[in-house]
Parts: structure tokens; C-alpha cells; sequence
């Protein structure tokens, strides 16, 4: 019994230090480097190639596109090259519609189409041939993944370090994703922020990661895991992995529990085969990459087996010694699983918090175990195929809770401000001549039968007839067309406080991108790209992240640099979380513009 005593001892250390010893001894020596938040270097950008396989993925390619399109960055300096791989839907049409879309606004984007499926590593290797001595950087995403605005300014600052090989984002799942695998990448992030404080982050998420183009190389078309293979791969011989946090990759596509399951059987297989694959990497001279890499992967590979000798073990001391710890311990774990057996034939929903993370951890590697021996038998030589079928639309809570809050919102509004407002409509009418109100027709929300038009009521900040001369044009830091008590509420956004009624009216919202003039809207059509969809199912608002971040428009630059913010915004709505989020913190933002007089 002491043989076996001895080796349970080292297992259950070897477990117990993968889960709390390494996340522990991480958290010791790994420090935040804090370093200036500069302005982004604009000197020789990086020239970025975009990489995505996809296999009957006509539900999300479009928006995918479009969110590509809609990046902060030069599109001359990036292109997008998507490899159909044998799709049996409308992937295709749905992409080409996307294209043309995309070549409006001179944005570069090759479909690569493969009329039989061959695997996702077949794709890839495809795409690296094409495109690895056309580009400085390859960034790899999946379709169902949306990317923050500002991805490649991230990435190309974060690979002006010689010694960084790879980057990759935070991964954010959809409020449709289980309890369960919210905690897991939670963990994961937690985890992978600090391994990139010691440049050497193990694994990163499929949806998105950037390799400098020298570095990546082809795969074996057998792989598993693709992704965590070509980016370990760029540092088989040294250089850093990063997680840059400022950069969200929000997944849309989330698996249900079933489906989840059979992800991790599949993701057992692939960490086992990594282990073979990567061998490599355990080199002591890789310093913390070696390290992290036995400690993180090599150790999650081989867990399953560990976790399975550590049962047989227990079971032995159990049934033949007089350990009653091994028979309490025993009883534990058979208690364990019954309760998860008779939650899943019964069907109960009921949630026990502590018992079902435990229940997910174990199950999730006796899959993983099942994937290992799938494995060895020979199960992986077929094409990758989606785990996922095409989700089914939900309905979209989120415009009815706004609208809720823009009737309230609005109404309260207008009762408790009507003495300021009163007090702004006089000294307006007594420091210029014309009327008090200024009313303008703008462009609210659209879709793709109507495009709504409105007029938008302010507080007149302008001389009467300011552009009888001019004729439309935006209005300056300095303009002389502004009156006294005009310049005094474009700064503090008092010109704006009518628009309330426009809200409470339904033309509005209180939050939302900038309403804009029709008659500057074929030239900024023509060059902005996807100027026209940033009120796509969206109204327009008083205040909005485009407005906080920038102020008012001076020029079509500004109007530029706003439509990657109202985008941004667009896509905060995809998530109930997210939106809250975003909501908060642009009215906190809309304060302090207004206390603070940084409007313009």
C-alpha cells in the first residue's frame, strides 16, 4: 500500500498544482508592465493580411465582413482573403454580396473557394501559401467572431517589439454561452494575462490571434486544435506571445452543453497530439515558454489519464486497506456522480453551485479521455466539420428595454430641465435674432426597405441663415457663424436638450450614433466605408460613444474616426451584457462632457 500511497501523493500534487500551484506561482512572479498609452505611431503601418477558413457559415459571414471592413486602419493597408471550404449552404452568396459591399469602399477581400471540403488545416495551409510573402502580418479569426475596431493599431503597435511573435485578444463569449464555459474563459483569461506579462502566453483563442507572417509556418493536415499549434509553433525558436487586453473578441457562436460536450472530447484528442507535436517546446532554453508550456498544456493533456489512475487508486486503498479517508473519499466521488446522473435522466434544471463546477471540471476530462483514446484508435483523420449547426434568430430584447428607457428617460427629461431650458430660450433670444429652436432634417434608423427621415430639433447656436453663403458645410473649432451663447451650449451640449422631444417621439434615442445631414451622405457613403449601416437597426441618439470620444464633426476625417465607434456600438447590442456596459459608461462620459465644457 505505501507504493501506492506514494504515487496517489504525486498525482494528486500534480493535479492540485496545474489547477492552484502554477495559477498561484504565476500570480507571484508575473508583474503588469504599465507602459504609456501613446497616440497610435502611424510611421510605416504594418501591412496585414486576414485570414478566415469557413464551412456553411452563412449565418454570421456577412456582419464578419462587414466588421472587417469597418476597422481603424488604412484599408490600403490590410486585406482580407476568406477560404470557402466546400460549403453546402449560402456561404458563398452571402460573401459575395459582402464583397461588393466591401470593394465600394475600396477594402480588398478574396474569396478562396474550394468546391469539396478538405479540413480547416488544409485551408490554412492554403491561405499561408498564398498570402505569407504578401504581408508583414497574418491574423487568423473565425467567422462568428466580431473584433474590436481598433485590432490592427493594436496589434501593429504591440509588433513594433522585435521579440513579440504572436498576439491575441481577450476572449468574450455571447450571454447565450453556458455558466460553465463563462467561468472557464474567465479562468483562461485570468490565466493567459498573466503568462503575456512574462511574453509567454500558452494557447490562444482560435477566434483571433496575429502572427508575424516569418513566422508562421505550415501544418501537418492532420492537426486537431489548428490554432494553438501554428501560434506555439512561432516560438519554437524563441520570441514572446502576448494578450493585448485593450482588444475584445467577442464570439457570437456559442455551443450548448451537448455540443459543448463534444468540443471537449474533441479538444482532449487535440491536447494529447499537441503534447507529440509540440514536443519541442519543453527545451529548457525557451525559459518561461517552456515552463509555462509543461506546466499549462503538457499537464492538461495528460490530466485525464492523471485523474483516472488517481480514481483507480482510490478505489484500490477503498476496497483494500483500512483507510477510512480512501472510503470517505470513495463515497464522495460515487455521491457526485449520482447526483449528476440524476439530474440528466430526470431533468432537472435545479443548479447546485459548487457540486455542478465540480461535475463540469470531471466530466469535461473523462471526455477528454474518451477524445485521448479516439485518438490513438485512429478517429481523427477526417475533415474538420463545423460543431455547430446555423443558430436560430433570437429576439431582440434589447431595442424593446431601450425604447422603454428613451420614453422615460426623455419624459422625466424634459419635466425636470423645462426651467433651464426656459432660461436658455431667453437669453438666445435676447443676444441674436431668429427663433429659438433650429430644426434640420436628418437620417434615422434604417433597414433594408426604409430609410427614416426626421427633423432633429436643437437650440440655435448659429446666426440665422449660416449657410445661405456656404451652403451645407460642418461647423468649424472657431466658426464665426456661431453666436456668443452658441458657442457656450455646443460646448456643454445645452443645444442638444430639445432633441428630448424627438426621443420621446420615437425618431430617437437617448444613446446612439449621431444623426447626420442627408445631403452629406453620398459623399461620405463614398468615402467612409459602411457609413450608411451605422444606424442599421439602430436609431440615432443624443448622445453616443462617437460623440463622447470625438465631438462634433469637422471634417470627413472625424466622420471617419466616428464610424468605427458607432459600429462598436452596433455590436455592443449582439450582447445584453456588453450593451449595459457600453450604455453606462457613455452617460457617465456624457456628464463629464457636460460639466466639464469639452464639447465643441
Amino acid at each position: 500500500m505505501t507504493i501506492i500511497l506514494i504515487i496517489l501523493t504525486i498525482l494528486v500534487f500534480l493535479v492540485v498544482y496545474h489547477h492552484v500551484g502554477y495559477v498561484a506561482l504565476l500570480k507571484l512572479v508575473s508583474k503588469k508592465e504599465i507602459s504609456p498609452d501613446n497616440e497610435y505611431d502611424a510611421q510605416v503601418p504594418a501591412y496585414f493580411g486576414i485570414l478566415m477558413c469557413a464551412y456553411n457559415e452563412q449565418e454570421h459571414i456577412k456582419d464578419k465582413l462587414y466588421n472587417l471592413g469597418a476597422l481603424l486602419y488604412e484599408t490600403e493597408m490590410y486585406a482580407i482573403h476568406v477560404y470557402l471550404d466546400g460549403c453546402t449552404d449560402n456561404t458563398y452568396e452571402e460573401a459575395i454580396i459582402a464583397q461588393s459591399k466591401l470593394a465600394e469602399q475600396n477594402v480588398i477581400c478574396h474569396l478562396h473557394v474550394n468546391n469539396t471540403n478538405q479540413g480547416k488545416a488544409h485551408g490554412v495551409n492554403e491561405l499561408i501559401k498564398l498570402t505569407k510573402s504578401n504581408y508583414d502580418v497574418l491574423l487568423f479569426t473565425d467567422v462568428s467572431a466580431l473584433l474590436s475596431i481598433d485590432v490592427l493599431k493594436r496589434i501593429d503597435k504591440g509588433f513594433k517589439d522585435p521579440k513579440v511573435n504572436v498576439i491575441t485578444g481577450v476572449y468574450i463569449l455571447d450571454d447565450d454561452a453556458t455558466a460553465e464555459q463563462q467561468h472557464y474563459w474567465q479562468y483562461q483569461n485570468k490565466v493567459k494575462s498573466m503568462e503575456s506579462t512574462l511574453g509567454a502566453v500558452i494557447g490562444v483563442p482560435g477566434a483571433m490571434f496575429a502572427i508575424k507572417s516569418v513566422f508562421a509556418e505550415l501544418l501537418d493536415e492532420s492537426v486537431i486544435n489548428d490554432d494553438f499549434i501554428l501560434s506555439m509553433q512561432a516560438l519554437n525558436e524563441g520570441g514572446k506571445a502576448l494578450v493585448d487586453e485593450e482588444i475584445n473578441i467577442l464570439e457570437r457562436d456559442c455551443d450548448e452543453q451537448s455540443q459543448d460536450y463534444a468540443r471537449r472530447i474533441r479538444l482532449g484528442a487535440g491536447n494529447w497530439q499537441q503534447i507529440k507535436v509540440l514536443f519541442g517546446l519543453l527545451n529548457p532554453k525557451l525559459g518561461w515558454v517552456s515552463f509555462n508550456y509543461f506546466s499549462h498544456k503538457v499537464l492538461r493533456g495528460v490530466m485525464p489519464i492523471l485523474l483516472a489512475l488517481i480514481y483507480v487508486l482510490i478505489l484500490t486503498l477503498a476496497l483494500f486497506s483500512s483507510f477510512i479517508w480512501a472510503q470517505f473519499l470513495a463515497l464522495g466521488i460515487a455521491l457526485v456522480h449520482v447526483v449528476d446522473l440524476t439530474k440528466r435522466v430526470l431533468k432537472i434544471k435545479i443548479k447546485i453551485p459548487v457540486v455542478d463546477k465540480i461535475i463540469y471540471i470531471l466530466n469535461a476530462y473523462f471526455l477528454s479521455l474518451w477524445g485521448i483514446f479516439k485518438y490513438e484508435r485512429g478517429d481523427y483523420n477526417e475533415h474538420w466539420r463545423r460543431v455547430k449547426n446555423a443558430p436560430t434568430k433570437r429576439v431582440n430584447s434589447i431595442k424593446i428595454i431601450k425604447r422603454v428607457v428613451d420614453i422615460f428617460g426623455s419624459a422625466i427629461g424634459l419635466v425636470l430641465l423645462t426651467p433651464l431650458m426656459v432660461i436658455v430660450s431667453i437669453l438666445i433670444k435676447f443676444t441674436s435674432e431668429g427663433p429659438v429652436l433650429f430644426k434640420q432634417l436628418r437620417v434615422g434608423e434604417s433597414s433594408d426597405d426604409f430609410v427614416a427621415l426626421f427633423h432633429v430639433l436643437k437650440f440655435r447656436s448659429m446666426v440665422v441663415d449660416a449657410e445661405l453663403k456656404s451652403g451645407a458645410v460642418w461647423a468649424s473649432k472657431d466658426d464665426p457663424r456661431i453666436t456668443p451663447i452658441g458657442r457656450f451650449m455646443r460646448k456643454t451640449r445645452i443645444d442638444e436638450l430639445p432633441q428630448l422631444w424627438n426621443v420621446l417621439m420615437g425618431d430617437m434615442s437617448l444613446i446612439g450614433p449621431r444623426p447626420e445631414r442627408p445631403i452629406f451622405y453620398s459623399k461620405l457613403e463614398k468615402d467612409i466605408p459602411y457609413f450608411s449601416q451605422r444606424t442599421y437597426g439602430i436609431k440615432p441618439g443624443i448622445s453616443g460613444l462617437a460623440q463622447v470620444m470625438n465631438g462634433y464633426d469637422e471634417t470627413i476625417d472625424d466622420a471617419r474616426n466616428k464610424i468605427g465607434w458607432d459600429y462598436a456600438y452596433m455590436l455592443s447590442t449582439s450582447s445584453a451584457t456588453s450593451w449595459c456596459k457600453m450604455e453606462i459608461d457613455i452617460l457617465i462620459r456624457t456628464f463629464v462632457v457636460i460639466f466639464t465644457g469639452k464639447g465643441q
